[in-house]
């Protein structure tokens, strides 16, 4: 099963022990009590269809651990109580490029709708959404955020930035957090976000530096009056020198 690995570092840390391919089997109980979880070693087999070898149970490999509470958590499923007709065969939430569900102005957003993924994703899901009931209430159209090209270190002028170091979250030490149910990881002061702030290179994205207009020796740059709004090529000025595209920091200028 995945995980985050800063998530694996700190739970190998509290001294968790990893059991790998390992299924369990059954809840072992004294009456109605549980006191432990019968378990079986798994052995990777064939690839299945996404090409993943299927873990295969190791007949006789049967092993208990023993427990004083067991808690179950293993995959999630949704409460469709109530919300039955929205159940597609799959046992999500089918929705359309506006996150309305089959019925009209009936919206769903985040891991009912089969995006398992972070809770960040589901807020993202959630504010889309919301834009989208906004437009429809005020009768306008919701314009479609284009997506943008991937940016590597390779297209960028890296010289430009300062190199500054990365904030990092304070932590509980393990001796203190393995006894109780705190948060082990503290938020960031405003002074620290501040300064990650600084840390961003705007990948691709143009944060007006003005290089592009300073470097072009042949004024095809127009630089805009108000400093919020995008610079313009006169493109029959231009020879295709590349300067601008070569000091631009954030590799937003592409040559053609």
């Amino acid at each position: 099963m995945p995980a985050i690995k800063t998530e694996i570092r700190e739970a190998e840390e509290e001294g968790i022990h990893f059991e790998f391919l390992t299924a369990p089997v059954e809840i072992v109980k004294a009456g109605d009590r549980a006191t432990g979880i019968k378990c079986i070693r798994m052995e990777l087999g064939s690839p299945d269809a996404s090409g993943r070898p299927r873990p295969v149970p190791v007949k006789g490999s049967e092993f208990i651990v023993e427990s004083t509470a067991v808690i179950t958590a293993i995959s999630q499923r949704v409460d469709f109580t109530g919300l039955e007709r929205f159940r597609n065969e799959r046992g999500w939430i089918n929705v359309n490029d506006r996150y309305e569900t089959s019925e009209k102005n009936v919206y769903a957003g985040g891991d009912v709708t089969e995006e398992l993924d972070i809770a960040a994703t589901a807020i993202g899901l959630g504010r889309k959404a919301a834009l989208a009931i906004d437009g429809s209430l005020r009768g306008r159209e919701v314009s479609k955020a284009i997506p943008l090209p991937t940016i590597s270190y390779k297209q960028m002028n890296l010289g430009y930035y300062e190199k500054l170091p990365k904030v990092e979250r304070a932590f509980l030490p393990v001796e203190e957090r393995v006894s109780n149910f705190r948060e082990i990881s503290s938020t960031i002061t405003e002074e620290q976000l501040r300064a990650e702030a600084k840390r961003c290179m705007s990948c691709g994205q143009c944060f007006s530096c003005e290089r592009c207009w300073m470097f072009c020796q042949y004024s095809a740059v127009v630089k805009p009056a108000i400093k919020s709004d995008p610079y313009k090529f006169r493109l029959e000025f231009c020879i295709g020198c590349k300067k601008c595209a070569e000091q631009c920091p954030c590799g937003y200028i592409d040559m053609v």
